[in-house]
């Protein structure tokens, strides 16, 4: 395959992964920034690896966006858990006792002293 042929492959490899995977309702983890050059660094590998077919090339560019998709999820997993790692031997807290009220009343009393304000 010569150069043009190659980029022209290429390009419309690209596109067809871009747009599949880049649409409005999706929400992926990976941003546009970040995925631009390494899908086409991947996509200039596979194709000297021997991928020559766009379906082939668009098909494992869409497979490593949803594995960087995936790469991106467990790195913010991990950022979340460095994040709130805590150990009992920092807390600050100390147990302190608890007063017990008890709290005594006549039922019979109260119902009537209801009535009697109800009138």
């Amino acid at each position: 395959m010569s150069s043009p042929e190659h980029r022209d492959l290429l390009v419309s490899a690209f596109h067809a992964v871009w747009d599949h995977y880049f649409q409005p309702s999706r929400g992926g983890a990976v941003t546009a920034a970040s995925a631009r050059l390494a899908l086409a660094e991947f996509l200039v590998e596979k194709i000297r690896q021997g991928i020559h077919d766009e379906p082939s090339l668009a098909a494992v560019g869409l497979q490593f966006l949803f594995s960087l998709e995936d790469d991106a999820i467990e790195e913010s997993f991990h950022d979340l858990d460095a994040k709130w790692n805590m150990r009992l031997e920092n807390a600050g807290a100390k147990f302190i006792s608890v007063g017990h009220v008890s709290i005594r009343f006549n039922a019979a009393a109260d119902v009537t002293s209801m009535f009697v304000q109800m009138r």
